[in-house]
């Protein structure tokens, strides 16, 4: 991630008093890494804009705890991780098989998700983008995990919070996280083994090719990618997920409608208790 300007004190001694502009000019450059954490982790895009508002609002009534011994940035991403935490507690976890259970769906005659597909993919303003489309299977996945191991994933992996800086975030010890983060990976990548036929031509799921092909011949964009041997597919999929756009990207009108599906239809868990 590009480095973060310090606030500017002006600004911060007006937000402290009240003023709501100078608190928006604070803010505004850290906007697009707190939706896309929301984003990733929550899938659901209206989830991830409700996480969004409801950390600015915290944010600027508890400004007066900011003491600017941490980039504003990072003081943001706590404030949304927490409520992504108790966002990913109350809707419950996805099930593996989410995915493919969509593509049921929509195979099932005429569902409203297959009319809605073929009209997202036939949009002029539409383009496929596989890139995209892997970070989208990769934020399915984590979802399947327990709310603290996927955090502990989304923070070290996709935004390179140190551990020391992630364990206070969720209110653990570095040990602690650092088993978290060791059974998210451990669990990501079995399940990506099985599902995923980017690495298992046996796999459940062919949507980044499917889609590929559903869409216009013009706005297809690349090839779906090669992932190589069982050592390099982990690392190379991360630094694919890692530079893909959820939120702004060329398929994010496909990735907004199969999230929200899978928000609806593809929980295998109901609410987490709280711990």
């Amino acid at each position: 991630m590009p480095p973060v300007s310090p606030v500017a004190g002006d600004d911060l001694a007006l937000a402290l008093g009240g003023d709501s502009r100078a608190f928006e000019r604070m803010v505004e450059p850290h906007l697009g890494r707190v939706r896309a954490l929301a984003c990733r982790m929550l899938g659901n895009p209206d989830d991830a804009a409700d996480v969004q508002q409801e950390t600015l609002l915290r944010a600027f009534r508890q400004l007066s705890t900011f003491r600017g011994e941490a980039a504003l940035s990072t003081w943001l991403l706590h404030i949304a991780t927490n409520l992504c935490l108790d966002t990913l507690r109350s809707r419950g976890r996805w099930r593996v098989e989410a995915q493919p259970m969509a593509k049921e769906d929509c195979m099932a005659g005429e569902s409203s998700l297959h009319r809605d597909l073929m009209a997202t993919v036939s949009d002029p303003g539409f383009a496929f983008d596989v890139r995209e489309h892997i970070a989208f299977c990769f934020t399915c996945v984590a979802r399947t995990l327990d709310a603290e191991t996927e955090v502990a994933l989304v923070l070290s992996e996709l935004f390179d919070v140190a551990d020391r800086d992630a364990a206070a975030i969720l209110g653990m010890s570095e040990s602690v996280y650092r088993h978290r983060l060791s059974e998210a990976r451990r669990n990501m990548e079995h399940a990506f083994e099985g599902l995923c036929s980017l690495v298992n031509k046996a796999g459940a799921c062919y949507q980044c090719s499917e889609l590929r092909d559903l869409t216009p011949q013009a706005r297809r964009g690349r090839e779906v990618p090669s992932l190589g041997e069982h050592e390099e597919r982990w690392r190379r999929r991360l630094a694919i997920v890692r530079d893909a756009d959820l939120v702004g990207g060329r398929s994010r009108a496909l990735h907004d409608l199969l999230f929200r599906w899978i928000a609806d239809k593809g929980r295998a868990f109901g609410p987490a208790a709280r711990v």
